[in-house]
């Protein structure tokens, strides 16, 4: 028997030799740690070993194809990256109550408000009337995060009557991945140019290097920014709230008519005496109103009508004076001739 051990080693060393995909130093391991013990364990290992190459061989197939199933696996399934989004009207009686009760619900649920609009239905006019009607309503923006965004709305439903909801879904995986893989891409490159500007002493040549970096770097920080924003999104859905105050509506019973021809006769001559008087009224609170204007406006028109009659008479007065220097001139005597001024030729005593 220890001849035939003998001659199995030369035949366990051939067979390890011609055998080692994967499980090669295992086996030869093993070997080594036989060839320490008995001779009759050599011939056990040599029976042995056929079986235990093929069990190693086929387990490290097993495990590159686990291995591949799961990077195939990784690259099909991928987070969904969904954006929540809500649009709800709520009708209350007790506006104070439901704000009061919507502030509870942003605390119990870690959500914020991101914008919000109070209007208390009042007029824009300065004064106050007792008998105004006013509504109030109440617009917010809320950021809830998308684990609590069924519940909450859920919650806020019941602050009064829901007068309408408008839910919505937008899904941004394509876009988040594209990003995601677009980015990679700029890394790489910002990677092999940062390596590639050590290695420069060429001034020029590194300036250039860095100008496309600095794009590069642009890139990135705008890919990592919408990045960033999709994953808020993700995690804080969209609330848009409108809480309206309403009141009960009460139904006001049916007038009869019992009066008599008279009586309305007489209610109707009262209404005109009442209409008329409050018109003359709204006329003479206009009127003193407008009279200091009026009081202005008269003086400046009194003062032009007067600057404009006195150059009248001033011109009316040269045009008098003009007509009496006329008459003087043309009622003048005639000039009689003087001895001096006859001349010799006229002389009668020389004719």
């Amino acid at each position: 028997m220890k001849n035939k051990s003998k001659l199995l080693i030369p035949v366990l060393i051939s067979s390890l030799l011609f055998t080692g995909c994967g499980a090669g130093e295992k086996n030869a391991n093993e070997a080594r740690y036989d060839n320490a013990s008995s001779i009759e364990s050599y011939g056990n290992a040599a029976e042995d070993i056929p079986e235990q190459e093929i069990n190693a061989e086929n387990s490290d197939d097993e495990t590159d194809i686990s291995e591949k199933e799961n990077n195939t696996s990784q690259k099909v399934i991928r987070k969904e990256m969904l954006v929540y989004s809500c649009n709800m009207t709520v009708d209350v009686l007790d506006f104070d109550n439901a704000i009061s009760t919507f502030k509870d619900h942003l605390n119990t649920y870690s959500a914020f408000v991101e914008k919000e609009n109070y209007n208390d239905g009042g007029s824009s006019d300065r004064w106050v009337y007792e008998d105004e009607k006013s509504w109030k309503t109440y617009n917010a923006t809320v950021r809830v995060p998308s684990k609590d965004y069924d519940n909450f709305c859920d919650n806020i439903a019941t602050l009064g009557k829901l007068r309408k909801k408008d839910a919505n879904v937008n899904n941004l995986t394509s876009e988040y991945y594209d990003l995601s893989t677009t980015l990679e891409i700029y890394e790489a490159k910002e990677d092999r140019y940062i390596e590639l500007l050590s290695t420069i002493d060429d001034k020029q040549t590194a300036i250039a290097i860095e100008k496309e970096l600095t794009d590069i770097q642009i890139q990135i920080s705008k890919l990592a920014t919408r990045m960033n924003e999709i994953q808020t999104d993700v995690a804080y859905s969209y609330v848009y709230l409108t809480i309206n105050e309403v009141r009960e509506y009460v139904e006001e019973p049916a007038v009869v008519k019992t009066d008599t021809f008279g009586q309305r006769f007489k209610n109707t001559v009262s209404k005109s005496a009442s209409g008329f008087l409050s018109v003359m009224e709204t006329l003479l609170f206009i009127f003193i109103y407008l009279l200091p204007h009026l009081i202005v406006i008269g003086l400046f028109i009194f003062a032009i009508a007067a600057v404009i009659k006195a150059i009248q008479k001033h011109k009316r007065a040269k045009y008098m004076q003009n007509i009496q220097q006329n008459q003087t001139i043309n009622a003048a005597p005639p000039v009689q001739a003087t001895p001096n001024d006859i001349t010799p030729d006229t002389d009668p005593e020389n004719n």
